[in-house]
């Protein structure tokens, strides 16, 4: 594994060690202003192509795969996202070489697993979280192998994001129940109900969940076992992020998981064309 320090992070040891205790850390100034705003620009450019109102749907349009949540205010933007932005984003050295090092992956079975443009924009009460979930329900011994067997969710934070603003939420720590609730060796149908009733199986609080706020161009990294959701965006500034995930190739459930739902085979050729060549296995099934 590369040095901790490689990163040119400030304090990356310690943004692991409360990564590794909470669940969820937050690294400042991640992004510059300038490709936060630029992101900004490609997700309203998308979002005004939208098809006509319908909720709860998915829209596929020449540019993007759009999910649209009115009541909430969501536009979620899945690829296939077309535009230079896109392999730019994803060719940012620092942020493939913390996807390494956060599963402890030798580069080329590193694999990207999806890049993501989210808008939240301001809506009408009830406020609050908007749907307790988490990503994926890893075992205790995928999370613990090396290297690790599961993906971490690296949110970009392309706004400042304040308290009612549509922050991400996550329960502290709860990653450690859910973690415990999936140690023994687990059938398909038993990792099924814990991602279906995590609170239930892993007797998660979701009371004690959090507003994680932070500011534009910070990075939030959490781990998909965290209880988290979405929350509703009652202040008068629509919220932007970008996030991505990567994982190892010999993470066995996952590789079949996303080959099974075609997830990503959605990434469209320009994403791959504009990737330099050594960077190619990143969308390799």
């Amino acid at each position: 594994m590369a040095s901790t320090h490689s990163l040119g992070i400030h304090n990356l040891d310690r943004h692991l060690n409360e990564l590794s205790q909470q669940g969820y850390t937050i690294i400042p100034g991640y992004l510059d202003r300038q490709t936060t705003a630029a992101i900004r620009a490609h997700i309203d450019a998308v979002v005004a192509s939208d098809l006509p109102d319908k909720n709860l749907t998915w829209a596929d349009t020449d540019k993007a795969r759009i999910y649209r949540n009115d009541e909430q205010g969501i536009r979620q933007l899945r690829h296939p996202i077309v535009g230079n932005i896109m392999p730019e984003i994803a060719n940012n050295p620092q942020t493939i070489e913390l996807g390494r090092l956060l599963l402890g992956s030798d580069l080329a079975n590193l694999r990207m697993r999806e890049q993501v443009l989210s808008r939240t924009d301001p809506t009408p009460p009830p406020y609050g979280p908007s749907g307790w979930h988490i990503d994926a329900p890893f075992t205790k011994e995928e999370y613990e192998s090396t290297p690790r067997r599961i993906y971490y969710q690296l949110l970009q934070y392309c706004s400042t994001v304040e308290s009612g603003g549509g922050a991400f939420m996550l329960v502290p720590g709860s990653h450690k129940l859910t973690y415990a609730a999936n140690a023994e060796p687990r059938s398909e149908e038993q990792r099924q109900q814990l991602q279906k009733d995590p609170i239930g199986v892993a007797s998660i609080d979701p009371d004690e969940g959090i507003e994680v706020c932070a500011n534009d161009g910070d990075l939030i990294i959490f781990n998909a076992m965290c209880l988290h959701s979405a929350s509703k965006n009652e202040s008068q500034q629509t919220r932007y992020v970008y996030f991505t995930s990567f994982y190892d190739a010999s993470a066995e459930w996952l590789v079949d998981f996303v080959r099974n739902t075609k997830y990503r085979d959605g990434f469209p050729d320009s994403l791959y064309l504009g990737l330099p060549e050594e960077l190619h296995h990143l969308l390799a099934h």
